[in-house]
């Protein structure tokens, strides 16, 4: 029997790396015979509740394989010298698995070299020239088995590195994502009801913008029916205490499933998502979408989807409103989507030759 550990922000309250974890397990489940599957995230009481047969922080486990499930695994926002105290902080209350990880490295002997590796469906960068990040990057994935990455950005980090890499798509783009039906909203206001997918941005100024843009926005249009919902509750504190007299929906894993959380995003009939995994999962939902391009990813993922929209910097109030009277509420996402779902089936799909080649 084959023990695999995945990696990921998997427990930390973030729908969108919990339903990644929860699409990895169905693609290893659906396409692999003989395997022993233990997540490894952020120490929680609820992910036993989302996983089937996978194992979670399983301490004793020994892999044979170490694979890292998605997201961005390597980024840094400034470049070393740039980076205050005040962001180093904030990084370490909003990252403690990664401190942890730092600090388990220094006390014990990392048994990166004592499995196998692989990546799959994950991004790099962007790093503004922070060259130590980028080295630790180069040098994480050229000792790796196997890398397959989730957008043209990071591909051409790899080939740039000189690093064999699969062009490949978010998972959730998979077959392997069990999305509900469609449905189409109707409401008794008669009004299109928006879904506004938040999240706290501490790492630059710019992307952090957004946030009283967005506010005056919502206080100011009215041909709509909006409700905010956050996505990651214990991350997004900023915007849980601006949200405290609001209508909002939360991921709540103790109260929700993924289907049933899903059910409740289907409801919506569009969305502003300042959230990566927000975005796909509307365009999954066949919803029209406006990312919030408050980092590099969305962008990216608005030119992968054509019919996504983009809010660019620096978050003009009326171009907003522009965009959220454009929404096309017959979008027709089949082409670009079976192109992201083509990609991302073709890069797991490899990894499984290769998992079978080398055992």
């Amino acid at each position: 029997m084959t023990k695999l550990t995945i990696r990921g922000a998997y427990g930390e309250t973030n729908f969108g790396d919990d339903l990644l974890m929860c699409v990895f397990e169905n693609y290893f489940l659906t396409e692999f015979d003989d395997l022993q599957l233990n997540f490894v995230g952020e120490n929680s009481n609820y992910v036993d509740l989302l996983l089937t047969k996978g194992k979670y922080m399983q301490s004793s486990f020994v892999a044979d394989w170490e694979i890292y499930g998605g997201g961005t695994q390597f980024f840094a926002f400034q470049s070393k010298n740039e980076t205050s105290l005040k962001q180093k902080v904030l990084f370490a209350i909003n990252n403690p698995k990664a401190i942890k990880e730092r600090i388990k490295k220094i006390l014990v002997k990392d048994k990166y070299d004592e499995a196998k590796v692989a990546f799959l469906g994950f991004g790099i960068g962007p790093f503004y020239e922070n060259y130590e990040a980028i080295l630790h990057a180069k040098e994480k994935t050229s000792k790796a088995n196997f890398v397959g990455v989730r957008d043209e950005v990071s591909y051409s980090y790899c080939t740039e590195w000189n690093i064999p890499a699969i062009l490949g798509a978010d998972v959730v783009f998979s077959s392997y994502f069990n999305k509900p039906d469609i449905l189409k909203s109707t409401h008794s206001s008669g009004k299109i009801k928006i879904g506004i997918i938040v999240r706290d941005w501490d790492w630059e100024k710019s992307g952090n913008s957004y946030i009283n843009n967005l506010l005056e926005f919502y206080k100011n249009y009215s041909d709509a029916e909006f409700q905010f919902i956050v996505f990651a509750p214990s991350r997004d504190k900023e915007w849980i205490a601006k949200l405290k007299n609001e209508n909002v929906l939360l991921w709540d894993p103790q109260k929700y499933s993924i289907k049933s959380f899903l059910d409740e995003l289907n409801k919506f009939d569009g969305f502003i998502s300042a959230r990566y995994h927000g975005a796909i999962v509307a365009s999954l939902l066949n919803k029209p979408v406006i990312c919030v391009e408050i980092e590099p990813k969305l962008r990216i993922l608005t030119e992968q989807v054509k019919e996504i929209k983009l809010w660019k910097k620096p978050f003009d109030v009326k171009d907003l409103a522009d965009l959220v009277n454009q929404l096309d509420f017959n979008v027709d996402y089949t082409d670009s989507l079976n192109e992201r779902k083509a990609n991302a089936d073709y890069m797991l799909l490899e990894f499984k030759k290769i998992f079978h080649e080398i055992g």
